[in-house]
């Protein structure tokens, strides 16, 4: 991986910036964080346990000694974005190694690259956060949510050409963008940007659609904790969304780059709330199923199954 910055300058960022405290998380007291400059056994202390979560680490991770601990790949999505396919097969198929995947779609390819044993654990959504507040039948059905990306990847720009056209039809529309980027230069007036907001509960609960446009997701978190805080689900039709969103059933899908099937998926939310309040309650019960403490239950039961050596 290549960085902006050499790794002594990025360690002391870190340390300026209250690393061991990361603002994305809330950490328990007893869990202590720090930077390592390579991944090699000088550097990484003993442990019963060592989990990778992408790739290139995981090949690190394979070179560590036995003392480091029992080797886990969570594999989180079909991380092809940088090339280097071979190295990120070969990163499935590490000597005594567990692999985790979080969807179905990725136990398919895993399985073709490697004999070692495969787990599932579909991501957890804390549930205590992320539940219904505002009645699914009580809220406005113009009002569309939306997270906002700079990465391609993300398609973001194809879901605002999309609320675009739906204003066109629709001028009472009420959408709000959140994200962890600045706001967007020459966002239409008529777009409310979040950054980084603290209660995105409130944000989900506020509207009755929301959009995913992403052209490829691990399992594509937001959209579940939008379904667990009650809103109707249009998402492009791809393997990560394709976990809980069914056509019809628990979501509308589209296809990638389509803005004006994904104005047509929202116009047809807006034009019978009925519908839309029965896709929405559907995908509500479905995600149930992905409450943070079934994930959580299903973790502690792999890696206590490594530490026995029964898998």
């Amino acid at each position: 991986m290549k960085y902006r910055l050499p790794y002594l300058i990025r360690s002391l960022l870190a340390k300026i910036e209250g690393f061991s405290r990361d603002k994305w998380f809330d950490f328990l007291a007893a869990i202590t964080m720090s930077y390592v400059p390579q991944i090699k056994d000088k550097y990484v202390q003993d442990a019963d346990v060592v989990i990778a979560t992408w790739w290139s680490t995981v090949l690190e991770m394979g070179k560590l000694s036995s003392s480091k601990g029992n080797k886990i790949n969570l594999i989180q999505g079909f991380e092809n974005w940088e090339g280097h396919e071979d190295l990120l097969y070969a990163s499935y198929n590490m000597k005594d190694t567990v692999d985790i995947v979080v969807a179905s779609y990725l136990s398919k390819i895993v399985v073709q690259h490697t004999s070692n044993h495969i787990e599932m654990i579909e991501s957890g959504i804390d549930n205590s956060v992320y539940k219904v507040k505002n009645n699914i039948e009580d809220r406005n059905p113009y009002t569309v949510a939306m997270m906002y990306s700079i990465q391609e990847i993300k398609g973001s720009k194809y879901g605002l050409k999309a609320l675009e056209l739906v204003r066109e039809q629709i001028p009472q529309l009420e959408v709000e963008f959140f994200g962890i980027s600045p706001c967007p230069e020459d966002l239409p007036y008529w777009i409310k940007y979040y950054r980084d907001p603290e209660k995105l509960n409130d944000l989900y609960n506020r509207n009755a659609i929301f959009i995913s446009n992403s052209f490829t997701e691990g399992f594509g978190l937001v959209s579940v904790e939008s379904m667990f805080c009650g809103c109707a689900l249009v998402c492009t039709d791809i393997e990560g969304h394709k976990e809980y969103a069914f056509e019809g059933e628990t979501a509308l899908l589209v296809e990638v780059r389509n803005s004006q099937q994904m104005a047509n998926s929202i116009l047809r939310l807006i034009n019978d709330n009925l519908y839309r309040i029965k896709l929405a309650s559907n995908g509500n019960k479905y995600v149930q199923r992905f409450k943070w403490d079934n994930a959580v239950e299903k973790m502690e039961k792999v890696i206590k199954q490594t530490l026995e050596g029964t898998i």
